[in-house]
Formats: structure tokens, C-alpha cells, sequence
């Protein structure tokens, strides 16, 4: 599985304009080929920063993810990053 690591400024302060945002990118993305996961966030020490993590199941899937962004979003930072290893918690 790879990873699609973003990060993007002038995520909104307000929480339900934040909210929406992250609902969207969230709905958008979940429709992207080879899917699994994601989380979207705000940075702790930067609130007008913002953070998401996608899992897809294969490199070119996580490339073609990325590519959409870029294509579409203006300032965002991507990397990917093959996972090598996962680790849950105790329940």
C-alpha cells in the first residue's frame, strides 16, 4: 500500500467552514481509484495548516491521486511514501 502525504495552507479558523472544506476533500478523494483510507487535520502549531494522509493501494493510484491535486489545488504540498509497516493499538 502507499501513503499520499499533503499539506496545505489557509485552511479556514472557523470550525464549521473548516469542517465543510475537510468534507469535501474528504468526499472528493474517496472517489479516486484504488482508495482505502484517509484522514484530513489541522496543524496543532499552525492552524492555517493543514494535513491529509491517504492510503491507496498501488504506487500509480497514489501518483494519479497525486497528479489530481496538483492539477486542482493550488499550494499543496504531496509526497508518497510506500507503507513498509502497520501498527494498531490495543483495544
Amino acid at each position: 500500500m502507499w501513503m499520499v502525504i499533503g499539506e496545505q495552507g489557509g485552511t479556514p479558523t472557523e470550525a464549521a467552514a473548516r469542517a465543510a472544506q475537510f468534507a469535501h476533500m474528504a468526499e472528493v478523494t474517496r472517489q479516486s481509484p484504488g482508495f482505502v483510507r484517509g484522514w484530513w487535520g489541522v496543524d496543532d502549531d499552525e492552524p492555517d495548516l493543514s494535513h491529509a494522509l491517504v492510503v491507496l493501494d498501488t504506487l500509480e493510484q497514489a501518483r494519479a491521486l497525486r497528479r489530481m491535486v496538483e492539477k486542482n489545488v493550488t499550494g499543496a504540498r504531496l509526497r508518497i511514501m510506500e507503507i513498509g509497516a502497520e501498527a494498531e493499538g490495543a483495544a
